[in-house]
C-alpha cells in the first residue's frame, strides 16, 4: 500500500480531539446508504408493478394481433398456417370480436364479446374462478369477468340476455337481435377493464349469430421483447391486405407512464445521495482544516501535489464506496425479504395484487452503486485540490 492511501485510510479513524470530523464522516456514509437502499428498494417495486402488469395483460391479450383489412378473414385455418410457419411462433387462432349489451334483470351494461374456439383458450385456464373453459362446447355458454358478473349480481349457471345490434335483418335493414346466454365459467385477470367489459364465447356461437367467421388472429411467440421482428416476418409471409399490432403498441402510453414515473422516482430519490455527498464535501474540507499542519509537513518532506489530493481522494472514495456497499446490501436484503415472506399487503378491491410486487435486478443494483461512487469522486476533487494547494512555508511559520 502506497503512503497516501494508507495516510487517508488513517484520516477515517479520528483522535479524540478530533470526534467531530468522525462524526461528519460517519454521517456521509449513513447519508449515502440512506440513499442508495432508498433507491434499490423503490426501483425493485416500480419493477415489479411493471411486470405484474405486463404479465396480467399477456394473460389475456395476445403478443401480436393480426387483421385484415376487409374486417373479416374469410379463410382463417388458411391463414394460421401460414402464421404458424415462422418459428417463433407458439401459438395462433383465429377470433371474432363485436360490441353488445348485456342484460340481467334491471342491470345492463355495454360489453365487448370476443368469440374463440374452446380449444385455443388454454391460457385462460389459470384466470378462470368458477366453471370451466369446456362449458363453451355447449350451445349459449359463455365467460364472464368477475367485475362485470358482480355488477349484473351473476353467478355460475345465471342466464342472461345479449342484445347484439346488426344481428338481424329487416326490410328497413339491419336491427338489433337478442340471444339468451348461461353463464358458463366466471374469469378474473387483475385489469379492471377487461373484467368489467369483456365476456368470451365459442367462435362457432359467434358465427351462427353474425355470420362471420373470424375478424382476427391471435398470436403467441416464444419472445414477447421480439414481437416488431416477428410482425414483420408475419406480414411478409401473408403478403398485401393484412396488418398486425403489437402488446407494445396497444399498451404504449400505460407503459410509457410506467417508465417516466420509474425515470421521475429515481431523479427525486437520486438527490437523497447528491444532499450526502454535500456531506462529504464538508466532511473533507474540515479535515483539510483540521490537518494543515500534517500537509505542511508532508509537502516540506517533498510530497508533491497530486500526492496531497491523492490523500483526500481516497478518504472520500472510502467513505462513498463504504456507504454504497452497505445501502446496496441493506437495499437487496429488505427487497428480497419483502419478495420472499410478502410481508407488505394490499388491498386487493384497489390494487387486484393482494402483495407488494419487487423485482429484484442485479444490472440496477449495480448501476446504482456505480453512480454513487462516481458522485463521490468527483466530490473529493474540491476538498482535495485546496488541500494540495496549501503553502507549507505559511502554515509552518504561523503553526
Amino acid at each position: 500500500m502506497d503512503y497516501e492511501t494508507l495516510i487517508g485510510l488513517r484520516y477515517l479513524r479520528s483522535k479524540r480531539k478530533e470526534a467531530f470530523i468522525s462524526f461528519t464522516t460517519w454521517i456521509s456514509i449513513i447519508g449515502i446508504a440512506i440513499g442508495v437502499m432508498a433507491l434499490i428498494v423503490v426501483i425493485a417495486v416500480m419493477t415489479g408493478f411493471q411486470n405484474e402488469i405486463r404479465e396480467r395483460i399477456l394473460g389475456i391479450n395476445p403478443h401480436i394481433l393480426v387483421l385484415n383489412l376487409n374486417e373479416e378473414i374469410k379463410e382463417p385455418k388458411h391463414i394460421v398456417d401460414i402464421i404458424k410457419q415462422s418459428k417463433e411462433v407458439t401459438n395462433a387462432f383465429p377470433f371474432a370480436t363485436f360490441q353488445a349489451m348485456i342484460q340481467s334483470g334491471r342491470q345492463l351494461s355495454g360489453v365487448i364479446v370476443k368469440g374463440i374456439n374452446p380449444e385455443d383458450m388454454v391460457f385462460m385456464k389459470k384466470l378462470i374462478k368458477e366453471g370451466s373453459i369446456e362449458s363453451l362446447n355447449e350451445k349459449g355458454n359463455i365467460l364472464i369477468g368477475k367485475e362485470l358478473a358482480k355488477h349484473l349480481g351473476l353467478f355460475n349457471g345465471d342466464y342472461m340476455s345479449l342484445m347484439v345490434p346488426f344481428a338481424g335483418v329487416s326490410p328497413m335493414g339491419a336491427i338489433p337481435e337478442t340471444f339468451r346466454a348461461r353463464v358458463g365459467g366466471v374469469f378474473e385477470t387483475g385489469m379492471y377493464e377487461i373484467d368489467n367489459t369483456l365476456i368470451v364465447m365459442s367462435l362457432k356461437d359467434v358465427e351462427e349469430m353474425l355470420g362471420i367467421k373470424a375478424t382476427g388472429i391471435e398470436v403467441k411467440v416464444k419472445d414477447v421483447y421480439r414481437v416488431n421482428e416477428i410482425r414483420r416476418e408475419i406480414i411478409k409471409n401473408l403478403g398485401f391486405g393484412f396488418f398486425a399490432r403489437t402488446w407494445i403498441e396497444m399498451n404504449r402510453n400505460l407503459f410509457s407512464a410506467l417508465k417516466l414515473e420509474k425515470i421521475a422516482m429515481f431523479i427525486i430519490l437520486a438527490l437523497i445521495i447528491f444532499v450526502a455527498n454535500f456531506n462529504i464535501i464538508s466532511s473533507l474540507v474540515m479535515t483539510v482544516m483540521e490537518k494543515k499542519k500534517d500537509i505542511a509537513i508532508l509537502k516540506a518532506m517533498g510530497a508533491k501535489k497530486r500526492s496531497i489530493m491523492k490523500i483526500f481522494m481516497v478518504e472520500g472514495i472510502t467513505i462513498g464506496i463504504i456507504g454504497a456497499l452497505i445501502g446496496s446490501l441493506s437495499g437487496y436484503l429488505i427487497c428480497e425479504i419483502i419478495r420472499r415472506y410478502k410481508i407488505i399487503k394490499l388491498p386487493e378491491d384497489i390494487y387486484y395484487i393482494t402483495t407488494l410486487p419487487v423485482k429484484i435486478s442485479l444490472f440496477d443494483v449495480i448501476l446504482v452503486a456505480s453512480i454513487t461512487t462516481v458522485i463521490c469522486v468527483l466530490s473529493t476533487i474540491y476538498p482535495s485540490f485546496k488541500g494540495a494547494k496549501i503553502d507549507p512555508v505559511e502554515t509552518l511559520r504561523y503553526e
